[in-house]
């Protein structure tokens, strides 16, 4: 069933798992982060990383197969707040006509955001952002939002500031929320039931020393790493998804004791995922393969009661559409401002360069090119700058280790060809002004999150 079917279906089908919706319900937008789907327990992991998004699914609709567009957050968080693809927003890094690079280019205002939208209709609106790299008013993304903060901070800052802002009016509220506990360094602080949920203790290395070593590891050596690094870094991680999703925890039953949380429409989603060595990469922000872009996307509808599996193909494109088209009108018709569902225009992924940090260093060349995805089926394409193409049968092959774009020139053609056509109104956004220098702060909030810096002193 594609994804017009399933929202369709999904729409007609709130009256049985949900009462009657409020007029104007609020709503509470969640990124977790760089939180890939296989670490989440509502998704099936082994560890018991986060109840309190369990609990959530299970009276929510959990889809099974989301995507983002981009394995990193400026791009990622502009698709979701417009509902474009990076190619259409161009919220990305770019090259100029003269070959000056820029990590990353904001947020056009000529773009209509989710924030917006809601304020024409009386929302209040806030974002409370833990990423004060790149989910930030220099980059674009603070349109819409009549309260915005970006600061780093611990999950529980981040769900005591929404809290006091929520309690400080009347109206129907839009309130999005980034956690960054899950991102470098990971927040390793010990979870109280750790034993019971198969969690581990702190590490005994600094969780961004821990990086750093898998990351000269990885991408500085032609050895595998060792299976002990590798699981002593997916440890300080799993911590970290653990301690945002105890500050869930915190915001979901404060709102019920608010009498908020049933009228709530509730998105639970991350921005991209992580790598730990797959693919010869680590972190973030490289490359395309499935680690950095298999996210959870868990969405409660108001007064929504019963779970569901929605198995569709979905992109975090689709969530304005998503929520807008689940309310009562006139607020559903806010739908129509934004761009059809991935089903209609495809389902793709994007990634232009990466950091300027990594570029620069000794691996960077891999890495100076441009990739676009498209997901058909169970295949998925990925389109080089450098020529590297790749297609691979994701229902055969989930790890993506075997690459069939030769093996498979019919496929190969089609997908190409479909690419191309998704693509080619490119926007080139030239003559747009240049991004002004970083300042100093900036540049530091950059480096201690692993966007710019180096790691040449652990060589």
């Amino acid at each position: 069933m594609n994804l017009r079917c399933v929202i369709a279906a999904a729409l007609l089908g709130l009256c049985a798992a949900c009462d009657a919706q409020p007029a104007h319900p609020s709503l509470l937008v969640i990124v977790l982060d760089t939180v890939r789907e296989d670490h989440v327990s509502a998704y099936g992991y082994p560890r018991r990383t986060t109840p309190a998004v369990d609990a959530l699914a299970a009276q929510a609709d959990r889809y099974e197969n989301a995507r983002s567009t981009a394995p990193w957050t400026l791009p990622s968080h502009a698709s979701l707040f417009t509902g474009r693809f990076p190619h259409e927003h161009g919220a990305e890094a770019r090259k100029t006509v003269d070959g000056q690079f820029f990590d990353a280019w904001p947020l056009s205002d000529e773009q209509l955001t989710l924030a917006e939208a809601l304020e024409s209709e009386g929302y209040s609106t806030a974002a409370f952002a833990a990423n004060a790299g790149y989910v930030t008013e220099r980059y674009g993304l603070s349109q819409g939002f009549q309260q915005f903060t970006s600061k780093r901070m611990r999950g529980d800052e981040v769900v005591d500031r929404a809290l006091d802002w929520i309690g400080s009016g009347g109206r129907p509220f839009f309130v999005f929320l980034n956690l960054m506990d899950a991102h470098r360094k990971y927040n390793v602080e010990a979870v109280a039931d750790a034993a019971a949920r198969n969690l581990p203790a702190p590490p005994d290395l600094d969780a961004g020393q821990l990086l750093d070593l898998l990351c000269v590891s990885v991408l500085e050596t032609a050895e595998a790493p060792s299976p002990e690094l590798v699981q002593r870094v997916q440890d300080a991680y799993d911590l970290g998804i653990a301690n945002a999703d105890l500050a869930l925890g915190r915001l979901f039953d404060e709102l019920r004791a608010r009498g908020l949380f049933d009228d709530t429409v509730i998105v639970v989603t991350a921005d991209h995922g992580e790598y730990f060595g797959e693919h010869d990469v680590v972190e973030h922000s490289k490359d395309v393969y499935e680690p950095g872009l298999c996210i959870p996307l868990i969405v409660k509808h108001a007064r929504q009661s019963a779970g569901r599996v929605i198995d569709a193909p979905t992109s975090i494109a689709d969530v304005p559409r998503i929520v807008l088209g689940s309310m009562p009108a006139p607020l559903a018709a806010l739908a129509k401002q934004f761009p059809g569902s991935s089903a209609d225009r495809g389902l793709l992924a994007e990634l232009r360069y990466t950091r300027q940090k990594d570029m620069s260093a000794s691996y960077g060349k891999r890495f100076d090119r441009e990739r676009s995805v498209l997901y058909v089926g169970s295949w998925k394409l990925i389109r080089s700058s450098d020529g590297q193409h790749e297609l691979y049968d994701l229902a055969s092959d989930p790890k993506e280790l075997r690459n069939v774009f030769e093996s498979r020139p019919e496929v190969s053609a089609k997908l190409m060809a479909r690419l191309h056509a998704l693509t080619l109104q490119r926007r080139t956004f030239e003559g747009d002004p240049i991004p002004p220098p970083l300042t100093a702060d900036e540049l530091r909030t950059l480096r201690e999150t692993g966007y710019a810096g180096d790691v040449d002193a652990l060589k």
